[in-house]
């Protein structure tokens, strides 16, 4: 055997021993022998920084869910081999299970210049930017995927969300439609699709719920949202029954909101007694709820139960009453006033007074804004002294209202 020959034998036998070695890894892998496993691939490193072993190290911690230990890992290979498809595809993939969805942007960009045909990684990449809120880039990454597959359900389903947070929500409407229709056992796609759809679709809406309720009968979450979509289109008898479903499938009975909706649909529907027994449990919750409190009145009133109905309707109007709504009238008054909108600025302040009579600072202001852009002082005159005679000695502008009235009255006497 000539030396050419010895070493071409022998470069065979390395070679099938390389693959022995391989195989063996790939064998402690696949019976979960992990430890047996990393320490093997640990001495071939030492003798070869080969991309194959630096994967094979990852998917090991990948099994460990070691995902941090994984990133060093990648991270050295790369160094090594810094054009490897899968390295920067595997990189990426663990910085977005830790969350470091910025990094991993960079690694699956690199990835698709490497293979821009495949498509799996673009998906990816498109999927990382929603995780970012970077909505326009998730938008143009799946629209292009779509050109080239439109058949893949996962990707169609970003493609819709992503559709839907840039505005463009007929076209979300169609690809969640295809996808319910490919596969109707996905259960949030219901739900997404039934809040896209508009008032005026509700029988898309109700066709829809009864499809999903036929995939997942007695659902309380689709029953809550079927009842509530009744409730907002005003079909009050329809909505009963679903709500009496919600709660009889083991929906949360102590739910505030849907008690609630669910007895003013029974008042709404002319079951005041039912109605009243639902909302008696909603006032043992909170009862300062103005909108409990009118509803309650009404079911006491159709009742013949005049002296309740008339406290509950008195508790109403005075829950209902917003502490803050004086005050900002006021600051309306004022902010019409700097820009010269006097009379706006005046009826503003009007309304600041009449929810809150406490405050005759308010009645000065008036007079003074009357002062000045009306020619007819005599309602500046008259406001002044309303403000004395509100304010009393705690008024702030006392003085100043008694020397315009004395002036105002001078130039009264004056003009006659």
């Amino acid at each position: 055997m000539n030396a050419k020959t010895l070493l071409s034998f022998l470069m065979f036998i390395n070679s099938v021993f390389a693959v022995q070695s391989q195989e063996k890894i790939d064998v402690l892998i696949l019976n979960r022998k992990y430890n047996e496993a990393l320490s093997q691939i640990e001495k071939k490193l030492q003798k070869n920084p080969a991309a194959e072993l630096f994967l094979k190290k990852g998917m090991v911690l990948n099994n460990l869910q070691q995902y941090q230990d994984a990133v060093s890992v990648y991270s050295t290979g790369l160094q090594h081999d810094p054009e490897n498809l899968d390295l920067n595809t595997e990189l990426a993939e663990n910085l977005s299970l830790l969350g470091n969805y910025h990094d991993a942007v960079r690694y699956y960009q690199k990835a698709v210049q490497l293979d821009p045909h495949d498509l799996s990684v673009k998906a990816k990449l498109g999927r990382t930017h929603i995780n970012l809120k970077n909505m326009e880039k998730a938008y143009d990454i799946f629209a292009e995927i779509y050109a080239l597959d439109s058949t893949n359900v996962y990707w169609n389903k970003q493609f819709a969300f992503c559709s839907f947070k840039i505005g463009r929500k007929k076209q979300a409407i169609v690809l969640y439609e295809n996808v319910i229709e490919r596969n109707p056992r996905d259960y949030k796609t219901y739900f997404n699709l039934a809040r896209l759809y508009s008032n005026k679709e509700q029988k898309k809406a109700v066709e829809l719920f009864e499809k999903g309720l036929g995939q997942f009968p007695d659902d309380t979450e689709m029953l809550l949202d079927f009842a509530n979509l009744y409730f907002g289109g005003k079909q009050y008898e329809l909505a009963v029954p679903k709500y009496e479903s919600y709660f009889s499938a083991g929906g949360d009975s102590t739910d505030y909101k849907a008690l609630l909706n669910y007895g003013t649909c029974c008042y709404l529907s002319g079951n005041e007694e039912k109605a009243l027994e639902v909302l008696t449990k909603c006032y043992h919750v909170n009862p300062n709820d103005a909108i409990l409190l009118f509803y309650m009145s009404l079911c006491n009133k159709k009742m013949n139960r005049y002296e309740k109905a008339e406290s509950f309707m008195e508790g109403a109007i005075k829950m209902s009453y917003p502490d803050w709504l004086p005050e900002m009238h006021h600051h309306l008054g004022q902010i019409y006033g700097q820009q010269r909108k006097f009379k706006e600025s005046v009826e503003a302040l009007k309304k600041a007074h009449e929810f809150d009579p406490s405050n005759p600072e308010v009645l000065f202001e008036i007079a003074t804004t009357y002062e000045e852009y009306n020619s007819n002082k005599t309602l500046a005159l008259n406001y002044y002294r309303i403000y004395l005679l509100e304010a009393g000695e705690s008024g702030k502008n006392i003085n100043y209202a008694l020397t315009r009235i004395e002036r105002i009255k001078e130039d009264l006497f004056f003009e006659e």
